[in-house]
């Protein structure tokens, strides 16, 4: 079965498609350079001051703890979220839910947290953990 094609209209090649005028290029490098600035100020300010972990439920934020260092007393509170209270731990590990009245369970499952930009959900409780400050950072993948 052939596919027709419309005769007025000409075929244009993907070269003819990519080309544009220099004010074009100009833009898109302006934009691609912003870009870029703008994703490392966003990283400068993550990770900027002593680590602490933010707990809200929904939008409120609700505590702001740092994270303990080696040797320090970890500290267990409860915090009450939409179907009860969720258990989290904050020791030498970082910040972990223990305990969730959720039925998936991924935020007890995902464990400790302790990375600037980490962040904790349970989704169904609705309680958010993030980790911001100058927490050591790790990498995202290395390749050779």
């Amino acid at each position: 079965m052939a596919v027709s094609v419309n005769p007025r209209i000409p075929r244009q090649g993907m070269s003819t498609l990519l080309k544009g005028s220099v004010t074009d290029r100009i833009l898109l490098l302006v934009s691609l350079l912003g870009i870029t600035a703008a994703w490392f100020t966003v990283q400068a300010l993550v990770a900027s001051g002593p680590a602490v972990a933010e707990i809200y439920h929904g939008k409120r934020l609700l505590a702001t703890y740092p994270l303990p260092k080696a040797g320090e007393t970890p500290k267990t509170f409860q915090i009450d979220g939409e179907l009860g209270p969720s258990e989290i731990l904050l020791d030498e590990d970082g910040v972990r839910i223990t305990s969730s009245p959720c039925s998936a369970q991924r935020c007890v499952y995902s464990g400790a947290h302790r990375h600037a930009g980490d962040m904790i959900a349970c989704v169904p409780n609705r309680i958010l953990i993030t980790i911001r400050g100058s927490a050591k950072r790790r990498f995202d993948a290395i390749v050779e």
